[in-house]
């Protein structure tokens, strides 16, 4: 029975050295490799997965109207040594999967990469603009990295990184059934009503049912109804929310060719 174990164990081992050995060999220790650190994708519990994000993206459409632009943080890492001095790298757009002009990001963020002196890592700054276009469209910017005298790439999985931006506002799942005390939804509704029933504001938790039982009411954890008997704190902070449109002038984006913003 011992030399059974002793036999299976040395199995084991030397398969597990000729598999690292392969990990090993895939990569020359001589050279420097180049590679996107893409974050982890985040479980349910909020910790890191072994799985990396495919793409980052963002939105404008809760945000002021004077924000024409977002800056995109890329993270760059490399696997070698270090060098004293600066070390070119090169990124390219796939065009192919990327439908941008000139108008929605600047393209200048992807020339001149350096690798700073005495250091591994850097980062992709990709400024995006609140163009007319993300209105009504996502945009998508897909970059690749490409090989040069100093870097040669890394894991293939992680050569692509993209980037998505919009200024589309959807009403949360949660507006239908609202619809009645809110009336039809806009961003100036919402940016409101998240600034007024915000995480804390409201001491009561769900207590009658939906997703949300036993949680804090706020802006993303809406009463299972609609029904000011059931919840008469929430409606406390829609009448505060009601009496505000009726004492500023708001207008959606600004326009004051459409009906001004009001509750039923």
């Amino acid at each position: 029975m011992n030399k059974i174990m002793k036999l299976c164990t040395s199995i084991f081992v030397i398969v597990m050295l000729y598999s690292c050995n392969q990990d090993i060999d895939r990569f020359n220790n001589a050279d420097n490799y180049i590679y996107f650190n893409m974050p982890f994708v985040l479980n349910q519990y909020g910790k890191e997965t072994s799985v990396r994000q495919d793409s980052l993206s963002y939105s404008f459409a809760l945000d002021d109207i004077s924000v024409t632009s977002y800056v995109f943080k890329i993270p760059i890492n490399t696997v070698g040594l270090a060098h004293s001095q600066e070390r070119t790298y090169r990124v390219e757009v796939v065009a192919d999967s990327s439908n941008v002009t000139d108008a929605d990001w600047d393209k200048s963020c992807i020339e001149n990469l350096t690798i700073k002196s005495d250091s591994l890592r850097d980062t992709l700054y990709v400024k995006v603009f609140r163009s007319e276009k993300i209105r009504s469209q996502w945009c998508h910017i897909v970059f690749r990295l490409l090989p040069n005298e100093n870097f040669q790439l890394g894991d293939e999985k992680l050569l692509t990184a993209k980037i998505s931006f919009s200024d589309i506002l959807t009403p949360p799942d949660w507006w239908n059934k609202w619809q009645g005390v809110f009336g039809d939804f806009c961003r100036e509704k919402f940016v409101k009503w998240q600034e007024i029933y915000y995480l804390g504001a409201d001491p009561n938790v769900e207590t009658i049912g939906g997703p949300g039982l036993g949680k804090p009411l706020y802006w993303d954890n809406m009463p299972y109804y609609a029904m000011s008997s059931w919840y008469p704190s929430t409606f406390m902070f829609v009448r505060i929310m009601k009496q505000y449109f009726i004492d500023n002038e708001v207008y959606p984006d600004g326009d004051t060719s459409k009906p001004r913003v009001l509750l039923p």
